[in-house]
């Protein structure tokens, strides 16, 4: 269960305060692979989405390994789509990031929940397939936990920040999808997190 829906559960945060825009929730039994997308390698990671209605993000969710580093800084990129990632949208690095360790392991890593609140909103339109772009700043060797493609299209990978791509079925031998939560959060209050951080631990 991610934070989000925990937070629901609870009574935490009311369905009024958040709007779900892209939901691929992190399920351990699902766990197929950690794709790369550490800044410091030039490892970058693409993933698409398409709204059934317009809506803002504000918020994305990923759960990942870090094995050389718990970043502080990511990258993220929107893309238009061009039969893979196309040209790039709107590209910013923020320090918006907080993680939780899971308590769950794979292949003798820690799993980590990542939240990144970066207090800036990209508007997506209904119908229009975009690609959310992810990389860790100032970290290597860190892994997007992902599953095997059952949502939309497969994830593509850079090895060049974003300058070329390649699907993860050419890139890994199969086609995989990131676990990820896109949404718009309003009004929630800091102290409200804490509440919910406590629950997902």
């Amino acid at each position: 269960m991610t934070v989000l829906a925990l937070a629901l559960a609870s009574g935490l945060l009311s369905p009024d305060y958040c709007d779900v825009i892209c939901s691929q929730p992190f399920e351990y039994v699902n766990l197929a692979q950690g794709l790369g997308f550490g800044g410091n390698n030039g490892w970058m990671l693409a993933e698409d989405f398409t709204p059934a209605d317009q809506g803002n993000i504000n918020c994305y969710e990923i759960w990942a390994i870090y094995s050389q580093g718990i970043p502080s800084n990511m990258r993220i990129q929107m893309r238009s789509d061009a039969g893979g990632p196309g040209s790039i949208i709107t590209d910013f690095t923020t320090s918006q990031v907080s993680h939780i360790n899971t308590g769950l392991f794979s292949w003798g890593y820690s799993l980590w929940y990542t939240e990144i609140s970066p207090g800036v909103t990209f508007t997506a339109n209904e119908g229009t397939k975009y690609w959310v772009c992810l990389q860790t700043v100032g970290v290597y060797n860190s892994y997007c936990l992902c599953a095997s493609q059952q949502w939309a299209d497969q994830s593509y990978f850079s090895s060049d920040d974003g300058a070329t791509w390649t699907s993860s079925q050419s890139s890994w031998g199969a086609p995989y999808e990131l676990f990820m939560i896109l949404s718009d959060i309003v009004a929630l209050e800091r102290n409200s997190w804490g509440g919910i951080k406590v629950l997902f631990l």
